[in-house]
């Protein structure tokens, strides 16, 4: 697993970040937005304000990081919601939940580097064989739905005590 695993590709993406999640107008979001609606900005899959987003106050923009969740997503649907919008809500509950899976995928790959007695580390790899799967939309719902994810932060927690003090 390589560094490119966890990497943005917008080119490749439905812009689902700009449509999955809510923002409040504030310091980090210059307006309002609720989730499941396009940002205003967006113009087909692409930010209309993106090189300005800073100095326009998106900031949260600039810093949020998909970890590759959205390309991988718009590509196993192979359609954007855009062109199918009945695929809006099917599509934005995917990418959270692959944004969720990559964010998992990038946390046991950092706790190989901690000095893990031998059965924890094979537990890490057996952790990390099951999100390294080849995910479909219905594998997606069934990780959401059999509490996986919250398996895995459990036993990531657990590590603490193998933290060089």
């Amino acid at each position: 697993m390589s560094s490119a695993d966890f990497t943005s590709d917008c080119a490749n993406c439905a812009a689902l970040c700009c449509l999955a999640f809510a923002f409040d107008k504030g310091e980090r979001f210059a307006h309002d937005k609720d989730a499941g609606e396009a940002c205003k900005h967006l113009t087909q899959h692409q930010c209309a304000i993106h090189n300005d987003l800073e100095t326009r106050g998106y900031k949260g923009c600039v810093t949020y990081e998909c970890l590759g969740a959205g390309q991988r997503v718009t590509a196993m649907f192979g359609q954007s919601w855009r062109e199918v919008p009945k695929l809006t809500a099917p599509m934005i509950d995917a990418f959270r939940t692959m944004r969720d899976i990559q964010e998992l995928r990038q946390l046991l790959r950092a706790a190989k580097t901690l000095p893990l007695p031998n059965e924890k580390s094979a537990e890490r790899e057996a952790w990390l064989a099951a999100l390294d799967s080849t995910w479909t939309r219905e594998s997606l719902s069934r990780f959401d739905a059999n509490g996986t994810a919250t398996a895995i932060r459990t036993w990531l927690r657990g590590l603490a005590e193998h933290l060089a003090r």
